[in-house]
C-alpha cells in the first residue's frame, strides 16, 4: 500500500467550495449548537420533562445517594452515563434534575455540533462542506431531541462522531507516504477508549458504530473484488477492519461479561436474538414516545407530516446522492479519495440497522415499539454529509453564477423553514403537538402536598404522562407513601383527581371528557391547582 497512488486532500471533494479558516467554521458551529440549546431550555424556562428524564434522574441520584453501581433502580445497560451525570452534579452543586433539564441540552448540542463539524470536515475534505453538514444535523428534529433530553444519548451521539473521526485519521495516516507511527499509534487507541466507552454507556448503541464498522469490510470486500488492481490498497483496508471489528466486539463481550455484567446477566434472560436487541433500550411507555403520528397526538395529520417533512427531504436526496457517488467511484476506485469510500461504506452500514430496525418494530416486541425512531438519530449521522456533498453538487451544475446564487438563496430558505420546523417538532411546541412536556410549579407542588398526606392511595394526573414524569424528576426519591398516579381513563379505584388550566386544555386537544371526579368535593386550592375527592357514595367509603 506504501507505493500506491493516493489522491491529495484537495483532491478529496471533486467540487470542492472556497474554503475559510477552521477557526470561523468552529466559531459558526458553536452558536448553532448553543442556540439549538437555549432555545431547547428556554421555550419552556426549564420545566419540561418525558420518561428517559424522569428515569434518569432517579438513576443518578440513586447512584449518589449509594455511592456504588449495586443499587435499587440501577441502568443494567451501562454505567458510564449514571457516573457521568453523577459526578457533574457533585462537581456543580446542582441536583440531577436541574442538570438535566437546564445545562446538557446545552451540552448535547454543542457536543453534537462540535463534533459532527470536526467528523465531517474530514469525511468530506472540505471545512465548508463540513460545517454545512453539521447544520444540516440540526434540521433532524428528532436528532435535536435525542442530545437534548436528559438520557445518554447526547453522549452516544457524540462519541459515535468521535469513533468515526479517530477511525478515519488512523487510516488517512497508515496511507500517509511519510507515515508517521506515533500518530497512527494514538489515533487507533483513541479508537478503541472511544468504542469502549460508548459500550460503557449503553450497550446497543455502543455497538452501533461497530456494527456499521463490521459492514464496513462487506463494502470493502465488494469493491476489492470490482477493482483487483487496487488490491495492494483495498486489501490493507480489509485487513485492518477485520482486525479492528475483532478487537471492537471483543470490548463488547468484556463490558458486558465482565466489566459490567449486569448488561450480560439481563441478556441471558431474553428468548431470541431480536428480544436481546430490543431489550437494551431504556424501556418506553407509549405516552413518552413524542414521534407518533397518532392523530391525537399532534394538532392534525397535515401539520405532523410537515414538520416531519425534512426526514423524508433527508432520506430520498441523502440516497440519490448516495447512488450518484457509488456509480462514479464504482468507475473507477483507484481515484476515490479513502475518505469518500468510508462515508458511502458507513451510509450502508447504518442503513442497514434503520432497516432492520424497522421489523422489528413491526414484529410488535417489548420495548421495541419506537426501535427505528431511534437508530433513525443514528443513520442521519452518515446522510447529513452525503446530503451536504449532494448539495454542493446540485448547486454547482448551474453554470452562471446569477444561476448559482438563485439557488443557494432558494435552498438557504428551505433550510431556514426546516430549521423553524425542527424547533417546533423537538421541543413538542403546543402549536404543532397534543404530547405536552412542559408543567407549572404549582402542579408539581399540589402533588407532594397530596402525595405526603395520603398513603397507598392514586390521584388522577392529566390525560398523558406529563406530570407524572414532572413529579419523578422534581422528587426522584419517588413516593415514600407507596401512592399511584394515573393517567388516561379515571380508574374506578381512583378517589382524587388533579385540576388545572393546562390538565383542562390538555383535555381539550386529547377529545378527553373531563372526569367526573372533578364534580366532588374540592380538598386543595391554590387558586392556580386543585385536587378533588370523590364524594362517599356509601357508609364503607371515604
Amino acid at each position: 500500500m506504501a507505493g500506491a497512488s493516493r489522491p491529495t486532500t484537495a483532491q478529496a471533494v471533486d467540487l470542492a467550495p472556497r474554503e475559510f479558516r477552521v477557526s470561523s467554521g468552529l466559531v459558526a458551529i458553536v452558536c448553532v449548537g448553543l442556540a439549538f440549546g437555549a432555545y431547547f431550555v428556554l421555550r419552556y424556562l426549564g420545566l419540561w420533562s418525558e420518561n428517559d428524564t424522569a428515569v434518569f434522574s432517579r438513576v443518578i441520584t440513586g447512584l449518589q445517594r449509594a455511592g456504588g453501581f449495586d443499587y435499587p433502580g440501577r441502568y443494567v445497560h451501562g454505567y458510564a452515563y449514571p457516573v457521568w451525570g453523577a459526578g457533574l452534579s457533585d462537581l456543580t452543586g446542582l441536583p440531577a434534575a436541574k442538570l438535566l433539564q437546564l445545562y446538557t441540552p446545552l451540552l448535547g448540542n454543542l457536543l453534537l455540533g462540535v463534533f459532527g463539524f470536526a467528523a465531517f470536515r474530514k469525511l468530506l475534505g472540505s471545512t465548508r462542506l463540513g460545517l454545512l453538514a453539521a447544520t444540516l444535523m440540526f434540521l433532524v428534529p428528532e436528532l435535536v431531541f435525542t442530545v437534548s433530553r436528559g438520557n445518554h444519548e447526547k453522549l452516544t451521539v457524540s462519541l459515535t462522531l468521535f469513533a468515526l473521526l479517530s477511525l478515519l485519521n488512523s487510516f488517512l495516516e497508515a496511507s500517509r507516504e511519510d507515515r508517521r507511527w506515533g500518530v497512527f499509534a494514538a489515533w487507533v487507541a483513541v479508537y478503541y477508549l472511544a468504542a469502549f466507552t460508548l459500550v460503557t454507556i449503553n450497550a446497543l448503541f455502543g455497538s452501533s458504530f461497530i456494527v456499521a464498522a463490521t459492514l464496513t469490510m462487506a463494502f470493502a470486500f465488494a469493491a476489492l473484488r470490482r477493482a483487483p488492481q487496487s488490491a495492494g490498497q483495498l486489501g490493507y483496508v480489509v485487513q485492518r477492519l477485520t482486525l479492528i471489528s475483532g478487537v471492537s466486539w471483543l470490548l463488547v463481550a468484556l463490558v458486558m461479561f465482565f466489566v459490567y455484567p449486569s448488561a450480560g446477566r439481563d441478556l441471558g434472560l431474553l428468548r431470541t436474538t431480536i428480544d436481546r436487541l430490543s431489550a437494551l433500550f431504556l424501556s418506553f411507555s407509549p405516552e413518552s414516545n413524542p414521534f407518533s403520528a397518532a392523530p391525537d397526538a399532534w394538532a392534525s395529520l397535515g401539520v405532523y407530516r410537515l414538520v416531519s417533512s425534512f426526514r423524508w427531504f433527508l432520506f430520498g436526496a441523502s440516497f440519490v446522492t448516495w447512488l450518484w457517488l457509488l456509480r462514479r467511484a464504482w468507475r473507477d476506485l483507484g481515484a476515490v479519495p479513502l475518505a469518500r469510500l468510508f462515508m458511502l461504506a458507513l451510509y450502508v452500514g447504518f442503513g442497514v440497522q434503520l432497516a432492520l430496525s424497522g421489523v422489528v418494530d413491526l414484529l410488535g416486541l417489548a420495548a421495541g415499539t419506537n426501535l427505528q425512531v431511534r437508530l433513525y438519530t443514528y443513520f442521519a449521522l452518515l446522510a447529513a454529509p452525503v446530503l451536504a456533498h449532494g448539495l454542493w453538487a446540485f448547486t454547482q451544475r448551474f453554470r452562471t453564477s446569477r444561476g448559482r446564487t438563485l439557488l443557494s438563496g432558494a435552498l438557504g430558505a428551505l433550510l431556514i423553514g426546516f430549521t423553524l420546523l425542527s424547533l417546533l417538532k423537538a421541543t413538542l411546541d403546543p402549536s404543532v403537538s397534543n404530547r405536552w412536556w412542559f408543567y407549572r410549579p404549582a402542579e408539581v407542588e399540589a402533588i407532594h402536598f397530596w402525595d405526603a398526606r395520603q398513603q397507598y392511595g392514586s390521584l388522577w394526573v392529566g390525560v398523558a404522562g406529563r406530570l407524572r414524569n414532572a413529579y419523578a424528576v422534581s422528587y426522584p426519591a419517588g413516593s415514600a407513601n407507596h401512592n399511584a398516579f394515573d393517567i388516561l381513563g379515571v380508574d374506578p379505584q381512583t378517589a382524587d383527581a388533579l385540576r388545572s388550566p393546562v390538565i383542562e386544555a390538555a383535555a381539550v386537544a386529547w377529545r378527553v371528557p373531563p372526569p367526573g371526579l372533578w364534580l366532588g368535593d374540592r380538598t386543595y386550592d391554590d387558586g392556580d391547582t386543585q385536587i378533588f375527592h370523590r364524594i362517599p357514595q356509601t357508609p364503607f367509603q371515604h
